[in-house]
């Protein structure tokens, strides 16, 4: 289990309706990416993934993971990240691999060309420019009904500043290029520059986007 008063860092979270995501909170996290990414590979791989996964990034020490939660403490929306992209997802793996791997059976039976591209997730991609960046903002989801409200530009702002605060100085992020129309515009909205356009092994069009704390002038 994580102590939670070891991982969180000591910088404040500025809004009161935000807080740093604990243990406890990743139950409540895999509903909301369920609800927030229908039809997407991680939510295929179900909800005993998403618990792995998401657990296991709290207990990365330089992850930056929060919550929005409602008045009585409910989760509406998360986002993750780490300040250490390079071979994260290696990492976990080595280090919760029996966890993944229990977690990866029933997937991989009822779609076993699943594997590959699960095998995949855990390398270091030939597409992917992990060193473009010193921080990498991972996921981000919040519930349908929070759609709108401004709770993702809640939790992406507060993201950046506790990424600067712990010296971060570029962050970057993927998301796909099609049929994705105001994920793109909501990015770039927030302050992301889209960087380059790259293609998956699967084929899927994806976007890289950075946000420079000191843009050049």
């Amino acid at each position: 289990m994580i102590d939670d008063s070891s991982t969180a860092p000591s910088s404040a979270v500025a809004s009161s309706n935000i807080r740093y995501a604990t243990s406890t909170d990743v139950a409540d996290m895999v509903v909301v990416h369920l609800e927030s990414f229908p039809g997407f590979f991680l939510t295929f791989l179900g909800p005993g993934f998403l618990k792995v996964l998401y657990s296991s990034i709290l207990e990365v020490p330089d992850n930056i993971s929060l919550v929005l939660v409602s008045d009585n403490n409910k989760v509406e929306g998360f986002v993750v990240g780490t300040l250490s992209p390079e071979g994260l997802y290696k990492r976990l793996l080595v280090k919760n691999w029996f966890n993944f791997a229990l977690a990866s059976v029933l997937p991989a039976l009822r779609n076993p060309s699943c594997i590959p591209r699960l095998l995949r997730a855990f390398s270091t991609p030939k597409t992917a420019k992990l060193k473009s960046a010193d921080c990498l903002l991972m996921s981000i989801g919040v519930l349908p009904n929070k759609i709108g409200t401004g709770a993702g530009r809640m939790l992406v702002e507060e993201f950046l500043g506790l990424a600067g605060q712990r010296g971060a100085n570029s962050v970057s992020l993927t998301t796909d290029r099609d049929n994705n129309d105001s994920v793109n515009r909501f990015y770039e909205k927030t302050g992301f520059k889209l960087d380059r356009s790259f293609v998956t092994p699967e084929g899927r069009q994806m976007n890289e986007y950075l946000f420079d704390f000191a843009p050049s002038s």
